[in-house]
């Protein structure tokens, strides 16, 4: 049986304040999402406004998945700033 994001992220010791919905949301505007294909970070803005931006490679719905989705999100965050 898969595990839920909230599950995976419980194994880690992310705090469930981090949720909102079934999105772990890493900043105010990019978080984690299941769906049935595995994990990936999505532009929860772009989601707001027309139809979900996903960043990246998606992961299986596994902790070692979730593991690659928060490494991801930090080489993101970092591309983002040597951009400016």
């Amino acid at each position: 049986m898969k595990k839920t994001l909230r599950e995976l992220a419980t194994e880690l010791n992310i705090d469930e304040k981090h949720f909102d919905k079934d999105f772990l949301m890493l900043d105010n505007r990019i978080a984690v999402m299941q769906d049935e294909k595995g994990l990936h970070l999505t532009d929860v803005f772009s989601w707001a406004c027309f139809s979900p931006v996903k960043i990246g490679r998606k992961s299986n719905a596994t902790l070692k998945g979730l593991q690659f989705q928060l490494g991801q999100y930090k080489v993101y965050i970092k591309q983002l700033q040597g951009a400016k």
